[in-house]
């Protein structure tokens, strides 16, 4: 049962515009100054003591400010929160409650995590961004540390998922012209995410994000997961497969070893590079650091993003030298990727998650977790799946997932995922 969250303790708030900061100090009209001038200051200070009042605006104030000023891409949103600690939001009114959603699989060490709070701020009182044109040592020690502790070669930087498989795309594409055979067809799996921009969004599965934005990528493909026929489909004009090793989105679905390993050889004897998409099952998750090493299938290239920088924005692709030295200067770029202030939480956060204690403790925690799940929905005939902390119980319908939802929040009055 999910319910309100009372801890004993409150929590820590984060450092923040205090009330007596937000207050304007008190100003008197210059001597000598014409009747408009001095009136000019008082008008001025009630302009600041106007803004004072917005920071403290109650919750449907709030909901009022973002219906008039925010689109409305995500629908109407209830929940305000103003600060977390561990796995505790409190929302604006200044209650608590237990954190299900962790910033969509971002806040992997929690929220205001001790040690990441001070790697930011220490960067941040230092140097946070200075573009591409020139190196920085946070992003130089963050692509050796991912090199050291994977497969690849070579690291690039981003600033999210969809980003990623966008430049995962375009490196494809260039390893193929780069030897003198350019092919355009790529394919991904039934229920696959890979991402919102027009390149990605080819790749995913559900119709309903794609249609009002069509034409998008002409030559994406769909073929079933887990299903050894289904890679007939991959031919010699196969520019790559994109997979998630475990379907996030798709329903907590993992590649079955023997279905990943016949798609590595397929793409073998086919020329075709092979993406992991670990967007969503990468950095721990599922118990081991990368989702790969459970099967141990090695890709040609593997997009990384949401926990790696603990709720920065960022993103990653690793490549093998095969593919990274296609790559020539000025075929991709960014402005914003690899800066100081975002790689040093990212170095920060790949240290906790590679650490073995933390990835033992995923996968005890979620074989307990597991387990009780199955003792609850065994008896229903529902089916739990997934591994590490990255399960799911299987509804037969989206709207009975709904119905769950809305009758624990009926049963404790407050309830959010």
């Amino acid at each position: 049962m999910l319910s309100t969250y009372n801890p004993a303790q409150p929590c820590a708030p984060p450092t923040a515009l205090s009330r007596s900061s937000a207050r304007p100090h008190s100003a008197a009209p210059l001597r000598g100054a014409s009747g408009a001038a001095a009136l000019a200051v008082p008008l001025a200070v009630r302009q600041v003591r106007r803004k004072a009042r917005n920071l403290r605006a109650t919750s449907s104030e709030l909901r009022e400010l973002a219906k008039a000023n925010l689109l409305n891409n995500y629908g109407e949103r209830q929940m305000i929160f103003r600060e977390g600690q561990g796995h505790i939001l409190k929302d604006n009114d200044g209650e608590s409650f237990l954190d299900f959603t962790a910033g969509i699989a971002v806040n992997c060490l929690g929220h205001s995590d001790e040690g990441w709070a001070q790697t930011v701020a220490e960067q941040a009182s230092k140097l946070c961004h200075t573009s591409n044109l020139y190196l920085n040592e946070e992003q130089i020690r963050l692509g050796q540390r991912l090199v050291e502790l994977s497969f690849a070669d070579k690291a690039f930087f981003c600033n999210s998922g969809t980003e990623a498989n966008e430049a995962a795309i375009k490196f494809a594409r260039k390893y193929h012209f780069s030897r003198g055979e350019a092919r355009s067809k790529f394919l991904a799996f039934e229920n696959a995410f890979h991402g919102r921009t027009m390149g990605a969004l080819a790749l995913t599965w559900k119709e309903g994000y794609k249609k009002p934005f069509e034409p998008l990528m002409p030559s994406a493909g769909f073929i079933k997961y887990n299903d050894m026929d289904s890679l007939d489909a991959i031919d010699e004009e196969t520019c790559a497969v994109f997979v998630e090793p475990i379907q996030g989105e798709g329903g907590v679905v993992p590649g079955s070893k023997e279905f990943l390993l016949a798609l590595r050889k397929r793409c073998d004897e086919t020329g075709t590079l092979l993406i992991f998409d670990e967007v969503q099952c990468g950095l721990g998750r599922s118990g081991k650091l990368f989702a790969y090493e459970l099967s141990g299938v090695l890709p040609d290239l593997m997009t990384l993003a949401k926990p790696l920088a603990g709720g920065l924005p960022i993103g990653a692709v690793l490549l093998t030298e095969a593919v990274a030295s296609c790559i020539s200067p000025g075929d991709h770029g960014s402005t914003f990727a690899g800066a100081p202030l975002v790689c040093a939480a990212a170095r920060y956060v790949l240290d906790q998650v590679s650490n073995p204690d933390f990835l033992e403790n995923v996968r005890t925690t979620g074989s307990h977790l597991k387990a009780g799940l199955e003792k609850i929905c065994d008896p229903q005939g529902l089916q739990v799946r997934g591994t590490g902390l990255l399960i799911g119980v299987v509804f037969p319908t989206a709207e009975q997932c709904g119905a769950v939802q809305r009758a624990a929040a009926a049963e404790i009055g407050n309830c959010w995922f």
